[in-house]
């Protein structure tokens, strides 16, 4: 009578192993799908962060172009406004132009002569 124990306490010691040894598979699987999970919304937030990039460049990009064209068209204006002026005005104007030129030259050599 005295095995009678000893082989209950040995099968109750196996099923526990088998119930650890279940576990620990569970355990891999879990941390398993855990890992796929947080791959995914790392995927996923990479994804958003790319298309959010893009979409802020292209927007900067139409920002841009609408400022180049803003100042392409101000500044054709002003050659033409400048060529209606020297067209009315041109020996006023080329008189300016002479005077502009020699002050320049004058702050440019500094005054030496």
């Amino acid at each position: 009578m005295a095995q009678a124990p000893q082989k209950d306490s040995n099968e109750e010691l196996e099923a526990v192993k088998a119930d650890l040894a279940k576990l620990r598979g569970d355990m891999g699987d879990l941390l398993q799908a855990v890992k796929e999970q947080g791959e995914s919304r790392v995927r996923h937030g990479a994804s958003w962060a790319r298309d959010e990039a893009k979409d802020a460049f292209d927007e900067g990009l139409d920002t841009l172009n609408r400022g180049y064209e803003q100042a392409r068209k101000q500044g054709e204006k002003r050659v033409d406004e400048a060529e209606q002026l020297v067209g009315r005005h041109p020996l006023t104007s080329v008189v300016a132009a002479f005077g502009i030129g020699f002050v320049i030259a004058k702050l440019i050599d500094g005054g030496r002569h």
